[in-house]
């Protein structure tokens, strides 16, 4: 671009075209809120529409995902597709830092806009398919902070419908992963092995590369799956196998914009490996390495790991410990809206009143849950 035109942007006098502000977006890894482009470009699309007086095909109007295209022509389905999956990722960066409410508003949309060229056969099909079980994706993820395990279920199931339909084999295995998290988390051991196995048999039966942090996660779900059935070698094995393949940098991953896998999974499935086999020291020892990473991880991981921190205190005996991290733990779940978290917590203290339950420290954490 000339240097001019570069100015005016910079003085919010014009907007780029969408293939510049991809670019834009690229070089200075911010998104397109952050560059500031907000504001003019929301206010040309409702101009816009106006003018034509009829209903038109864009990306949904909202700070996570803009509309860019300048000039009075429509945006194509291949510009409107590239703005919903640049949008999807800031939906999975709003989900990691709690912003359920916003995007149970804003899902639907998404939904709505993808369903007719996710289902009619053309050159965006698998392009839309793939951002539609992105969707679902995040949908279940929702619905499992929620508690409703069958929603998230039902959800998850759609995601690895559409996943295969896009022929995406990175976002499939991903969508079985989440399957698998849905299955441990409603204590069904055998079938979030059948997810973990199915993810790992994908891998083994293409020819295209799949990402490294994928794999990393198979192995390490697949060990703590091992571990919960008592089964201490194989467990072993498969963290190894994690901590072997899983990427020095995830960041860079080309999953990670809907993972959002940082190492921290490594420890959490490292603890619960522990755990499993009746060494908790060796399992907070995993924990506490997440109070390491850099950068620090978004609020959902620390409140889970704060969770996992009470319990393991509370196995240990440290019952002063274990009020301290359950409390920490309480509000970080509060904060991000998850009723799983905070139903887990509940639990956990239910435990300690059944051990603690004369001690004026654990008693006084009741008016936590009085709301």
């Amino acid at each position: 671009m000339s240097r001019y035109t570069y100015i005016r942007w910079e003085e919010g006098l014009q907007a780029p075209r969408l293939t510049s502000l991809q670019a834009l977006c690229s070089i200075f890894e911010m998104s397109p809120t952050e560059l500031g482009f907000a504001e003019l470009l929301e206010e040309r699309m409702r101009s816009r529409s106006s003018l034509n007086g009829k209903t038109t095909l864009r990306p949904p109007t909202d700070s996570l995902e803009l509309p860019t295209i300048e000039g009075p022509q429509e945006p194509t389905l291949t510009e409107a597709l590239a703005m919903w999956s640049m949008g999807l990722a800031s939906c999975w960066r709003l989900y990691m830092i709690g912003g359920q409410s916003e995007l149970e508003r804003l899902l639907p949309t998404y939904l709505a806009q993808l369903t007719t060229p996710t289902l009619h056969p053309g050159p965006e099909q698998r392009s839309a398919a793939s951002l539609t079980a992105q969707v679902y994706q995040l949908m279940a993820m929702l619905e499992l902070q929620r508690g409703d395990f069958v929603s998230a279920q039902m959800n998850g199931t759609q995601a690895v419908v559409y996943s295969q339909l896009a022929k995406n084999w990175n976002l499939y295995i991903a969508s079985q992963l989440r399957m698998a998290t849905v299955f441990t988390q409603r204590k069904r051991i055998g079938a979030a092995l059948g997810a973990y196995n199915d993810a790992l048999k994908r891998i083994n039966t293409i020819n295209e590369t799949i990402s490294p942090l994928l794999h990393g996660w198979i192995f390490a779900g697949l060990a703590e799956i091992q571990a919960a059935m008592n089964h201490e070698q194989e467990a072993m094995q498969f963290l190894r196998l994690a901590m072997a393949v899983f990427p020095e940098h995830p960041e860079e991953d080309a999953t990670f914009a809907y993972t959002y896998c940082d190492r921290s999974l490594l420890y959490y499935y490292q603890g619960h490996v522990f755990l499993h086999l009746g060494e908790p020291r060796l399992a907070w020892d995993a924990f506490a390495q997440v109070d390491e990473l850099k950068p620090a991880p978004p609020e959902r991981t620390r409140a889970e790991f704060l969770r996992l921190k009470a319990y393991t205190s509370l196995v240990l005996g440290n019952m002063v410990q274990s009020c301290i991290y359950l409390e920490a733990a309480t509000r970080a779940a509060q904060a991000i809206s998850s009723d799983l978290i905070h139903s887990q917590i509940y639990g956990l203290y239910e435990h300690m009143l059944s051990i603690w339950g004369q001690e004026p420290r654990v008693r006084s954490l009741a008016h936590l849950f009085q709301n």
